[in-house]
């Protein structure tokens, strides 16, 4: 009997009939082409049919470009670096050129010598006053005075040495001026100075009368040394009115100074601080006064 006949008789089982949709390629590890010879001819799936690229795979595309621009970058930047560097170098030789340090005798060189001692004295005073006066608004005010000054006289002290310049110099002040508000402005202050602080209301006893020829300021506005002495001596409510008249006049003589610095002097940075100078004086002029005022004092 054959074996179509036994299956219709039920006797053996249907034989198995492969799905519609499996391929018809064989799948076995046995039935792989041999190695070099050519395989069974795949079509390539389309864009649609394949779908997005793996990440790595899109990323491994866009980065070959980054690293040629990155090489390029690269060269040119020693390039840039050196331009740069010569164009930094080309500026500073003209800086150089255009920025020379002031001459001995210039009103740069001048203005910073003599203010720093202008300022060292106003210093000195406003410490006398801030250690024993006995007004507290008169100590506020020499606190700010002796900050203010001390920090101007750093500044100062380094341009003199960025130029190449002593601290100090022998012979006259004020020759920068050209002789201007020396001798007036002294003349004024020994009209009002060490003779008039006797005649303050408040003062106990006179300062010992008019300064001797040995006894003079060095610069405009600046106190005797029997005007020192005197301050030194004394404390409180003497102190206070002593203290803010001298300063006033001591501000007055500094003024005559600025102004002339910040009209005259070659460099900007002199002349800016010179014209704040004259604004932070005058407005501690105006306070003293009537500081002076307030105290039952005649007014500087």
């Amino acid at each position: 009997m054959s074996d179509s006949e036994l299956r219709a008789e039920g006797g053996l089982p249907a034989a198995p009939t492969a799905p519609a949709d499996v391929s018809a390629e064989p799948r076995g590890q046995d039935d792989r082409p041999a190695r070099g010879e050519p395989g069974p001819a795949r079509a390539r799936p389309s864009a649609a049919e394949a779908g997005p690229a793996p990440a790595g795979e899109a990323g491994e595309a866009g980065e070959a470009p980054r690293r040629r621009r990155g090489r390029a970058a690269l060269w040119w930047t020693p390039v840039v670096v050196v331009l740069v560097a010569g164009l930094l170098a080309a500026g500073s030789a003209l800086g150089d050129l255009l920025d020379r340090p002031p001459g001995e005798g210039s009103v740069d060189v001048g203005f910073a010598r003599d203010m720093s001692e202008h300022h060292a004295q106003a210093v000195q005073m406003a410490m006398i006053e801030f250690d024993r006066g006995g007004d507290a608004s008169t100590r506020s005010v020499a606190q700010d005075i002796a900050l203010t000054q001390q920090r101007e006289i750093g500044i100062m002290s380094t341009w003199l040495s960025g130029w190449g310049r002593a601290q100090s110099a022998s012979g006259a002040p004020m020759r920068w001026m050209g002789g201007t508000g020396a001798g007036a402005e002294h003349d004024t202050h020994g009209d009002t100075g060490a003779a008039a602080m006797g005649d303050m209301p408040g003062m106990s006893g006179s300062v010992g009368g008019a300064a001797s020829a040995n006894d003079t300021a060095r610069m405009p506005g600046m106190a005797t040394p029997n005007e020192l002495r005197r301050l030194a001596t004394i404390h409180g409510h003497d102190l206070d009115v002593l203290f803010l008249a001298l300063m006033v006049h001591h501000h007055r003589g500094g003024l005559a100074m600025a102004q002339y610095a910040a009209q005259h002097a070659d460099s900007d940075r002199t002349r800016s601080l010179a014209r704040a100078m004259v604004l932070n004086q005058s407005i501690e002029i105006d306070q003293m006064q009537q500081d002076l005022t307030r105290l039952g004092a005649p007014r500087a």
